[in-house]
């Protein structure tokens, strides 16, 4: 049986051997770069070896990207569906194409004496698109969230909390954001204008989370 002996400087070695068993010859041939940290060696079936990197598990987190804002100056929008905030916008480039992206959206809202409708959805400004928005049907406007609000006074509490989730597709580099709209009622973010006991401050949070598939 040949063996490969590798001296240590120490004078200990370190030995390669043959299998045990061996019924064929075998050819392996080593990749020509050095691999990066956390790859292995693997083979092609034909005896090239290549760096690879390890498949994740079904369900396991690849990566989280989130959005904190706190303002001590009052946000409004209402009317037509556009742009909420371009502070939420969350550039975002996926490990895998076949993985999946959880979106999360969470914040108060103050709409003062009023009873209009409030729509929301997660947006691709990349591909200047709603994602994964529900099939049209109609007129109805397709989003991912949508309330009437109940007018009672100009302290009218009311929450916003969507979430979805989407194939990743390729690994293309993307920017997320959150576009808001209204039948024309305009709603506060941040700060409620009262600003006795009833009022409140409340923060916007934007989390996408990927997953492998």
């Amino acid at each position: 049986m040949s063996e490969l002996n590798l001296t240590h400087s120490n004078g200990n070695k370190v030995k390669l051997t043959t299998p045990d068993t061996l019924a064929v010859s075998k050819t392996f041939k080593l990749p020509g770069a050095d691999g990066s940290s956390g790859q292995f060696l693997k083979t092609d079936g034909s005896g090239a070896l290549s760096f690879g990197t390890p498949a994740a598990e079904p369900g396991t987190t690849l990566q989280r990207q989130f959005k904190y804002l706190i303002n001590t100056g009052q946000l409004t929008k209402g009317g037509a569906i556009g742009e909420l905030n371009t502070d939420l916008r969350i550039p975002f480039t996926p490990k895998a194409a076949n993985s999946n992206l959880i979106m999360e959206f969470d914040t108060s809202y103050v709409s003062p004496n009023s009873t209009n409708l409030y729509y929301c959805l997660f947006y691709d400004v990349t591909n200047s698109a709603g994602v994964s928005i529900p099939a049209a049907a109609g007129s109805r406007v397709r989003c991912h969230w949508t309330q009437r609000s109940t007018p009672f006074d100009v302290n009218d509490n009311n929450h916003i909390s969507m979430r979805i989730v989407t194939p990743a597709n390729n690994t293309n580099a993307r920017t997320y954001t959150i576009h808001f709209g209204s039948e024309g009622a305009i709603a506060q973010f941040f700060v409620s204008t009262l600003s006795s006991g009833g009022g409140s401050t409340f923060p916007m949070t934007f989390t996408i989370t990927e997953i492998a598939a």
